[in-house]
């Protein structure tokens, strides 16, 4: 499994309530848990974990593991978290940019917010919500992408009461 960046992934999903051992050959991940593992052997979280209902009624759990093998991340989980903080996200996310023509222009907070907001009030108020979509992500890690934003899903659901929201790569919806 792959998000869209590339960041490997391994799912795996057993009967609810069912262990396996603590021996490498016991367990799934092939991982000798008798005894303290390595730092970061495995990232593993309570938030990559989850219980799904089967169309059978039946119920699994389900857990997502960052594949070590991985090119991207190595293993890290999310390349955003884990190998793109390197970069220079944060120089770019300090200053919005603005997509005019075929370049980037350098912009500051003010103008950046009233021509979001200006352009979404003006579909808003001469087409309705259905004209507003949203193209996001959900990892699934730390609550969720955008679901660990609270912001965000208050803003496409709650205000602007769009229906159109794309949800890529989302293991919390069981896609």
């Amino acid at each position: 499994h792959f998000c869209i960046v590339g960041c490997g992934y391994h799912a795996y999903k057993w009967p609810e309530n069912k262990e396996g051992g603590r021996a490498p050959a016991q367990n799934a991940l092939k991982l000798d848990i008798r005894k303290q593992l390595p730092m970061l052997e495995v990232v593993m979280t309570q938030a990559q974990q989850t219980v799904v209902t089967d169309k059978d009624g039946s119920r699994h759990d389900v857990l997502i593991v960052p594949d070590k093998a991985g090119s991207v991340a190595q293993g890290g989980g999310s390349y955003r978290g884990h190998v793109a903080s390197e970069g220079n996200s944060g120089a770019r996310l300090a200053q919005p940019r603005l997509h005019t023509g075929d370049q980037w222009l350098d912009t500051d907070w003010n103008q950046a917010m009233a021509l979001y907001a200006g352009v979404t009030k003006k579909v808003l108020d001469n087409k309705g919500p259905r004209e507003i979509a949203f193209d996001t992500f959900d990892h699934g890690g730390a609550g969720g992408g955008f679901e660990n934003t609270w912001g965000t899903g208050k803003l496409m659901f709650t205000a602007l009461q769009t229906p159109l929201v794309r949800i890529h790569n989302r293991p919390a919806y069981n896609s």
